[in-house]
């Protein structure tokens, strides 16, 4: 039913992929020594739903979050927005504005993520000092794209990040870049991206730290140390296995190294009953809390909705919602 060249590259990027996360899993992860995750979370209930192998899928505005070089064959205005309520209560909202500019396509992109307002706890008053703080990270970012030919695109996007705890900031620059290339079979595509890539970020302002020698407490002033952005390196492809009448059904295999773990592979599924009707489910490997997810999405003249669910080993499952709008 398959193509034997398309069998043979989805086994391949399969075999390299799976064999390289195996082999890291012995590595040491370096869990917590990155900062500002939320520009992790996936943005959009379509990639959700397909597990996060979506970089190399028709997406529309969002390509601003996950792989800036698809905005070069966009010829018309769209709009994007999603929200999911994430773990512990983080709201996560994106938005994106994508438009063409000559030769170029060009995305503008929003990602917010809050908290509910916090009481203030302390070593001495552990049950709040009377006090509440937030907690908010925000990422905005600007994309732009160009298609050399009709098979080959390269796009990047330059964001500003803040992440804000109570009255302490962090802010700075991060870039994305991403490629992606229609092999010439059917709609078999490959693609890389390379995701968070800046200087480290700190927190402004000083606290007091104490020091004790013998009997002797003493306050020492110090400054926040830096960390690191979350960059990551992905590369996969995708390809449409099988197509009869009104059904067609998207592979998609998506290798992910970040820096702060060992490799990930993630597996998508798209089908798509005519022109309206979109099923997705995805799967993860490596993840300590994600595993599978399902996901739907309906189009209704230029109006496309989606949403989704993925699991989680320790919480409660994630619900996302998105909706995107081209204009005519």
């Amino acid at each position: 039913m398959f193509s034997p060249k398309i069998i043979l590259a989805f086994r391949l990027v399969l075999f390299i992929s799976f064999g390289s996360t195996l082999i890291a899993q012995s590595a040491f992860n370096k869990v917590g020594t990155t900062g500002v995750l939320f520009l992790n979370l996936p943005a959009g209930a379509a990639a959700q739903g397909m597990g996060k192998a979506y970089s190399g899928m028709e997406q529309g505005a969002s390509a601003a979050f996950w792989n800036p070089a698809l905005l070069g064959w966009e010829t018309s205005t769209q709009t994007f927005i999603a929200y999911s309520n994430w773990l512990i209560d983080l709201h996560h909202q994106t938005a994106a504005l994508s438009f063409r500019l000559g030769d170029f396509g060009v995305g503008i992109s929003q990602r917010l993520v809050t908290t509910a307002a916090m009481t203030e706890t302390t070593t001495l008053q552990p049950r709040g000092t009377g006090e509440r703080f937030s907690y908010q990270d925000l990422a905005l970012g600007l994309s732009i794209s160009r298609a050399f030919s009709d098979r080959f695109a390269l796009g990047g996007t330059v964001k500003y990040i803040r992440e804000s705890v109570a009255d302490l900031h962090a802010s700075g620059m991060a870039i994305d870049i991403g490629s992606f290339y229609w092999l010439g079979f059917r709609d078999m595509r490959f693609y890389m991206v390379l995701r968070n890539f800046g200087p480290d970020l700190a927190f402004g302002g000083t606290f007091l730290d104490t020091h004790v020698k013998g009997n002797v407490k003493e306050e020492v002033e110090l400054s926040y140390g830096a960390f690191s952005l979350p960059v990551s390196f992905s590369l996969g492809t995708a390809a449409t296995v099988w197509k009869t009448g009104t059904h067609s059904l998207v592979l998609a295999f998506e290798a992910n190294h970040p820096a702060d773990y060992s490799p990930r592979l993630n597996i998508g599924a798209e089908y798509k009953y005519g022109k309206s009707l979109i099923l997705r489910s995805g799967y993860g490997l490596n993840y300590e809390q994600e595993s599978w997810s399902l996901g739907c999405g309906m189009k209704v003249k230029n109006i496309f909705i989606d949403i989704a669910y993925s699991a989680m080993e320790d919480f409660s499952g994630i619900l996302s919602y998105s909706m995107r709008y081209a204009f005519p």
